[in-house]
Parts: C-alpha cells; sequence; structure tokens
C-alpha cells in the first residue's frame, strides 16, 4: 500500500477559497473524506487520492478554472512554514529552488521535483507525478515559486511555463497574464523554464545564519516522514494525548476528528489497519518511552489509560512476552553498556 501523503497546510488554501459559501466548503471536505477538525491538525497529511478530489471539487465549486492563479495572489507569506522560509532565506534564486526541491516532501512526498540544466535554461521540472494527479496544484506551485520570486529577486520572470494535462482558453489566458511569458499546455514535460543565469539572482531576503537553522529543521522534520497512512498518523498522535487522560475509546477519539466512531474504523480498514490495533500499538509505543524515562509503574499505568498497574502488567507482558521489570533492566543495560 502506498504511504505516499500531502500535509494539510496544502489543503487550507482550498477551503479559504470556498470560506464565503459554507454548503461548498462542507461538500468539498465530505468527498474527500475531510473534516474541519482534521484540517486544524497541523501535522495532519492526506492522500493523493482526496487531495485530486479535493482541488476537483473546489474548481467545479468555485465556477473558476484559474482558481490555482487566484489563490497564489492572495495566500499571505508564511503560510508554507519551514518549507518556505528556508528558500527566502537562501542566499540566490537557483539556491531557494534547489532547497525546495529538497523539502517538498515535508509538504507533499506524492511527487518528486528537480531542477533540471539544460544549455542556456534551468527548468524546474515534475520527475515523478503523483499517483492521483491533481493538476491545478501544479499551476499553485508554479504561480507561487514566480511570485515569490518577483518579490525577492526583482526582474526575474520565467520564459516559458509548461503543464503536461490541458486546459481550457479562459484558465490559459489567465495563466499568460499572471506568468508574463508563454504557457504551453499538453506538453511532455510540466516544468517552470528560466533562464540559467537568472538563477544567480540575489535575493532580498537572504540571511545565512537563518538559512543554516531553518535547514537544520527542515532536516529533521523531513527524516521524520510517518511509516503509517493519513488517517492512521493522525489517530495515532491523537491517542498520544488522549490515552493520558482516559479518552483514549474510539468514539472520545472520532469526536477529536470530527467524525463518527464508525466512519472512523471504515476509514481505518481501508488503510489495512483498525482502531484497537492502533490503540494497542500506541500503548505498547508509550509504555517502552515510559520506562525508559523512569516513571513509576503506576504513573505508566494511569498515563496508558489503564485501571490499575496490574492491568499494565498483564498487557505489557501479552505485548513483549516480557515484564515491564525485565524490560526497564534491559534498557539500563543498554544504557551502561553504551
Amino acid at each position: 500500500m502506498s504511504r505516499a501523503s500531502i500535509s494539510v497546510v496544502l489543503v487550507r488554501p482550498l477551503a479559504m477559497a470556498l470560506a464565503s459559501r459554507p454548503a461548498a466548503l462542507a461538500d468539498l471536505l465530505a468527498k474527500s473524506d475531510l473534516t474541519p477538525e482534521m484540517l486544524a491538525d497541523a501535522e495532519g497529511r492526506v492522500s493523493p487520492a482526496q487531495f485530486c478530489v479535493a482541488w476537483a471539487e473546489a474548481i467545479r465549486a468555485s465556477g473558476d478554472a484559474s482558481l490555482a492563479i487566484r489563490i497564489a495572489e492572495s495566500t499571505p507569506a508564511g503560510s508554507f512554514g519551514v518549507v518556505e522560509y528556508v528558500c527566502r532565506s537562501a542566499p540566490t534564486l537557483r539556491v531557494a529552488l534547489e532547497q525546495w526541491c529538497r523539502y517538498l516532501g515535508i509538504l507533499d512526498d506524492a511527487v518528486d521535483v528537480g531542477l533540471v540544466d539544460e544549455g542556456e535554461t534551468t527548468a524546474l521540472r515534475v520527475l515523478r507525478e503523483s499517483e492521483a494527479p491533481a493538476p491545478a496544484s501544479h499551476e499553485l506551485c508554479f504561480a507561487l515559486v514566480v511570485a515569490r520570486a518577483r518579490e525577492a529577486a526583482s526582474g526575474v520572470r520565467p520564459i516559458e511555463v509548461r503543464y503536461a494535462h490541458r486546459a481550457n482558453d479562459a484558465n490559459a489566458t489567465r495563466q499568460r497574464a499572471f506568468f508574463g511569458a508563454p504557457v504551453r499546455f499538453g506538453t511532455r514535460e510540466t516544468e517552470l523554464v528560466f533562464e540559467r543565469a537568472a538563477l544567480e539572482a540575489p535575493l532580498a531576503s537572504a540571511d545565512a545564519g537563518l538559512n543554516d537553522v531553518l535547514r537544520s529543521a527542515a532536516d529533521e522534520k523531513r527524516a521524520k516522514r510517518s511509516p503509517h497512512a493519513p488517517l492512521t498518523d493522525q489517530v495515532r498522535r491523537a491517542l498520544a494525548s488522549a490515552l493520558q487522560s482516559d479518552d483514549g475509546q474510539l468514539e472520545l477519539v472520532a469526536k477529536r476528528l470530527g467524525m463518527t466512531g464508525r466512519s472512523l474504523q471504515r476509514r481505518l480498514k481501508d488503510e489495512g489497519t483498525s482502531f484497537q490495533a492502533e490503540r494497542e500499538s500506541m500503548r505498547r509505543e508509550l509504555a517502552d518511552r515510559y520506562l525508559g524515562e523512569g516513571l513509576s509503574f503506576s504513573e505508566i499505568s494511569f498515563l496508558l489509560g489503564f485501571s490499575e498497574p496490574s492491568a499494565f502488567f498483564r498487557a505489557f507482558k501479552r505485548w513483549t512476552g516480557i515484564t515491564p521489570f525485565e524490560r526497564r533492566a534491559s534498557l539500563a543495560s543498554a544504557i551502561r553498556t553504551s
């Protein structure tokens, strides 16, 4: 099963575009199997299929084939967190785009992009397309890159924009007006093409010290990609806090995510797991962490939502085949010999 996913940060602009039309927004969320609670989770992610449906519904509901351009023109600076800031603080436009390619997976690991030098030109090219393409998302990406480049490297503009997907005449006209360059649809590659020399333009927002700090933070975030499918990951994070207040029950966790228990179970089944399996997995994971941190067995039992320490002992032995005493001793031994 594919584990590719997209941050809800990239879905929020679509929700904002429909914010003045509650019924349309509710329809988008329902059709893409999302809830307002999911969108509010800064660490939340969606599947490529959900992202594709969300874009299609946003364009349909807005009636604007050029919705990506409208969003790019209204999106405030800083909306894309550390990935945006690490690019803004880069010394040149080339380095900014290189860092965009390196860290895009933090926002969207369903696609790969790269810089491709060909003679006197350099293209920001989609190297691997999503399993469920959302063509307008590429339009938004390119429009945001150009908009930010105009701000930070005055005078820089693309020499051509190429999209593998098709577009209607109205969208094509709006695209050309925005980019101030030829825009072609139905091409072999999806890419934003610059004069190679233009990418050496220094950025007005360059800050070497800040860039070092941000790259370190981005590298750490990039390395922490979850092995779990999007909803499973959200459930696990909800459980991590819910267990501590004895709220780690199906209906209560589902409510945190704006869903019913039945719907949550159905969606988890689609991702190849169940609520009970993830609850047990999180308990086991947290138990190991708490044992390593030296918490008492009573404290661990309470934090994991067990009625008493003996219930925790039985569960731990079932999970691991050893007792919490034995596990704590092995952890202590490993520390002494390291």
